[in-house]
């Protein structure tokens, strides 16, 4: 009876272990099989989001049902062990669940690594159920991945650079607002500070060696916020093309491709609009059947005004020369209105003019010179203004800026404009603004967000003076918004192929000299100056293999200290900048390597900070471009 007793227990041990041994597999098999469940969901929800980021860069969003169906049609399981088919989330066979939600109204914070930037954003939900077919435990898994589509406004960066960054500052230099970099940072001076985020989707290099060029600095800068700087980042894409190269990036201040053409349907579809030539309110041009052309109506006429809206209409001229038809003595006239006739000599625009000066930089070629021959279209901010406010003529702004106003919701505030003046050896053509320490506001009617002023060009810029300081209560001028924004100013941006800052004191007629060497300078002095807009353009690259700049082994850009070109002596003076550095390319017009100062200039104070107003959505500057960012967001799977 003992034994029996025995051998009943054992047998019940025994069919115990048996049974656990079964359960246990059994939940180990559904767990595997839930495992490679969860990564075959896993797998079509990565198929979706790629198909839409591809889509999103390429600003061509298709509705949700679209990306719905494709793993029904674009996953190929003939390779896989086991086969899956696919359902949303109310069962339905062949699809996913897609959720797009509309794009903000107003920029929103961002997620993740972007935290702290703000941006259009869209939500993204993406479901997928994998259940396994043929198998002994068909077990479902459901993934589900939130993501923003961002577009994020690129005058909230301190400093963008889509080219190898470098700082060499020998002064000191605060850096107060978030840096990025689409390639690598050399933070190669102990006297730069940074205050924020400072992130690469390269490397950042600390050392005293720029692995760009033969140029040591003093060492490593100094990174205020814990955990700086950050390498490896996801890159930021570009608002043209499907890549960031500088080749291509460069395209997008260029007259539009022909798919895109300026005036046609197509130049205002969202690819369309990503070029300010398609999106400017005004585009001043001066064709070359126009200069001199005895044909044309009036005689000698060369700059031309077009008002654009879904459209370009040429804007009537505003300022005449007549001419006596007897002794035929020219006299300047403001024929506002007035019809062509015989006795018109020469009409054009009165805040438009061609003007002439020498940039030594561009011709400077070891102090032996000569200057390179500026040609540049100068735009006069405050003729500019009073065109868009004067209501006692029917040929001026003032219509066309209320038209804007009741069509956008905003009044004139861009420009683009595109120079017929070819670049020769001798010769740079080129766009200045001058007289805008006040930019335009037109009063009438009134809006929430003000008016303000971004200029564009593929050309090289010149800024004459005092640049938007000012208004109708205060002045700016000197100010830095180092901890709040400043105020006084309105939304500003130039962007160029190269921007020189020219002095107060600057006159284009003593600008051939250059007696920098000497200790003179090339024009009556310079004297302090404060300049605030963002400034996107492009740099001359550094290049180790190049001899011939005194005191360094091969050509440096110039690095971020530098990125304001100067062309005067403005020691004992202060340079106040507030705004936004962008770098995309490499400048195709002013192309001759950074000299060290005091050959073609020498440095001033810089007083240097981010503009703090970008960080709100309507003080932005006109025609702010927007780069793209997929941002993933919650990620999570179940049964």
């Amino acid at each position: 009876m003992v034994t029996i007793s025995l051998m009943a227990v054992c047998l019940i041990i025994f069919a115990s272990i048996l049974s656990w041994s079964f359960t246990n597999s059994t939940i180990t098999q559904q767990n595997n099989q839930y495992n490679m469940s969860e990564n075959a969901a896993e797998a079509a929800v990565e198929r979706v989001i790629g198909q839409i980021d591809r889509d999103f860069i390429s600003l061509s969003i298709n509705g949700a049902s679209t990306y719905a169906s494709l793993p029904s049609s674009s996953i190929d399981q003939t390779s896989w062990p086991i086969q899956y088919t696919y359902s949303d989330t109310n069962g339905n066979p062949g699809v996913v669940t897609v959720a797009i939600g509309a794009e903000s109204s107003t920029t929103i914070p961002l997620n993740s690594q972007y935290s702290g930037l703000q941006a259009y954003a869209q939500q993204v939900d993406v479901y997928a159920t994998a259940t396994p077919s043929g198998q002994r435990f068909n077990v479902p898994a459901t993934v589900h991945e939130s993501l923003q589509l961002a577009n994020v406004p690129l005058f909230q960066f301190a400093i963008f650079y889509n080219v190898n960054l470098e700082v060499m500052s020998a002064a000191g230099l605060n850096i107060y607002g978030p840096v990025f970099c689409n390639q690598n940072i050399w933070e190669g001076s102990t006297v730069a500070v940074f205050y924020s985020t400072v992130t690469a989707v390269g490397t950042n290099c600390v050392g005293a060696d720029d692995p760009f060029c033969d140029y040591v600095g003093s060492g490593a800068s100094v990174f205020e916020m814990a955990g700086q700087p950050v390498n490896k980042a996801n890159s930021l894409v570009m608002p043209i093309g499907t890549n960031n190269s500088p080749n291509a990036v460069m395209g997008i201040l260029a007259l539009p491709p022909p798919a895109y053409a300026m005036g046609t349907a197509a130049a205002y579809s969202s690819n369309g609009i990503v070029y300010p030539a398609n999106s400017a309110d005004l585009v001043i041009t001066n064709f070359a059947f126009g200069t001199n052309d005895l044909n044309a109506l009036p005689t000698g006429t060369n700059m031309f005004i077009y008002y654009q809206d879904n459209g370009l209409q040429q804007v009537p001229f505003d300022y005449y020369l007549v001419t006596n038809q007897s002794s035929h003595t020219i006299a300047v006239s403001n024929y506002v209105g007035a019809a062509y006739s015989s006795n018109i000599y020469f009409a054009t625009y009165s805040f438009v003019t061609n003007s002439r000066f020498f940039d030594w930089r561009e011709g400077y070629n070891n102090g032996s010179g000569p200057a390179k021959r500026v040609e540049a279209v100068d735009i006069d901010v405050n003729l500019l203004n009073k065109w868009l406010t004067n209501q006692s003529v029917t040929v001026s702004g003032y219509n066309y800026d209320q038209t804007k106003y009741n069509h956008s919701g905003h009044h004139i505030d861009s420009i683009y404009v595109y120079t017929s003046v070819p670049l020769t050896g001798t010769q740079l053509p080129a766009v200045r603004v001058k007289n805008g320490a006040a930019l335009p506001n037109p009063p009438l009617p009134a809006v929430t967000q003000p008016a303000g002023l971004t200029v564009a060009t593929q050309f090289p810029i010149y800024v004459l003076g005092l640049y938007n300081c000012q208004d109708n209560t205060g002045s700016a001028a000197n100010m830095n918004g180092t901890n709040s924004p400043i105020p006084h100013t309105l939304p500003a941006a130039l962007m160029g192929d190269a921007i020189t800052l020219l002095s107060p004191s600057w006159t284009d007629g003593n600008s051939s000299a250059n007696n920098i060497s000497g200790g003179g300078t090339p024009t009556t002095g310079s004297s302090a100056s404060t300049v605030n807009a963002a400034m996107l353009c492009g740099i001359v690259q550094s290049d180790p293999t190049k001899t011939g700049n005194v005191g360094m082994n091969g050509d440096y850009s110039g690095g971020v200290e530098n990125f304001l070109r100067l062309l005067e002596n403005w020691s004992g003076d202060t340079l106040t900048y507030n705004g936004s550095i962008v770098v995309l390319f490499y400048s195709q017009y002013g192309t001759n390597a950074w000299r060290q100062t005091g050959h073609y200039y020498s440095a001033p104070t810089r007083h240097w900070a981010f503009d703090l107003n970008f960080n709100t959505a309507s003080k932005l500057p006109p025609l702010t471009p927007q780069i793209k960012a997929m941002i993933r967001g919650n990620w999570y799977a179940h049964q």
